[in-house]
């Protein structure tokens, strides 16, 4: 059981009801937990670019490496 004050739980309710479409309380926290993760990791890996630049090249060189073997395959049968 979670506890919070009553007007913590209306400030739930009403963010669960006006801005996530009449969600369940525990779905409204989930994607407030899940909304806060997401901008966690977009400081940190903001930090990063401008905390450790030759890391952050390395990463960008690394990720179009991968994205390049995301390419789909050619079809030798198909003469491409």
């Amino acid at each position: 059981m979670l506890r919070v004050s009553d007007e913590t739980r209306e400030r739930v309710q009403r963010l669960a009801r006006m801005e996530f479409g009449g969600v369940s309380v525990n779905e409204a926290i989930e994607r407030l937990l899940d909304e806060h993760w997401e901008n966690a990791a977009l400081v940190a890996m903001a930090r990063f670019r401008t905390e450790d630049q030759q890391g952050w090249a390395e990463y960008l060189a690394e990720a179009e490496g991968l994205a390049a073997a995301d390419a789909a395959p050619v079809d030798a049968w198909q003469g491409e």
